[in-house]
């Protein structure tokens, strides 16, 4: 079943007001709250539309993805972030961040998790891009020039097939609403 136009259009600005809100937020004087406000429309539009079942794998998988490879990443000295509360040098607000895109996938990425080479060029281009603007944004920090942004896009490929084989095995398509 495809979404009508108005309603990727609603999914897309939910997503992109999430992610302002995520990335902005320790720009703002409500670091804390805001990537919370971001986060609670992409949750019920997300249970609405897809339901708490279809999205549990995604969740987690990308929350965990999001986790290791971010770590990683901060560990090997290619990314750094500001100061803010973290869980292994990942704020949490860019954790957060993994959740909304989980929750959003479907509806927003499907095309891409549909197609071998659309999973592995979209979401490598993709990732790259999103941590370029949020170093554009000076809320993450690309230590090393181009080798930090051929290894976040090989952390998006990789995090693109997972979810991509996920997207295979749990192929229930929701009932958007």
């Amino acid at each position: 079943m495809k979404l009508p136009k108005q309603k990727i259009f609603y999914d897309l600005i939910i997503f992109q007001v999430a992610w302002f809100c995520c990335v902005l937020s320790t720009l703002s004087p409500f670091p804390l709250l805001l990537p919370l406000v971001g986060f609670i429309p992409v949750l019920i539009r997300s249970v609405y539309t897809q339901g708490l079942f279809l999205l549990f794998p995604f969740a987690l998988t990308c929350v965990v993805m999001g986790l290791i490879g971010d770590a990683c990443l901060v560990h090997f000295g290619l990314i750094s972030f500001g100061e803010y509360p973290s869980l292994l040098g990942v704020p949490y607000w860019m954790l957060l961040l993994w959740l909304n895109f989980a929750l959003m996938l479907r509806p927003l990425f499907e095309w891409f998790l549909d197609g071998r080479w659309r999973c592995l060029l979209g979401f490598s281009m993709g990732g790259a891009l999103a941590y370029f603007s949020g170093h554009q944004f000076e809320v993450l920090t690309f230590e090393q020039g181009w080798s930090t942004a051929i290894a976040v896009a090989t952390e998006w490929a990789l995090a693109g097939f997972v979810l991509r084989y996920l997207h295979l095995q749990f192929d229930t398509k929701p009932a958007i609403l």
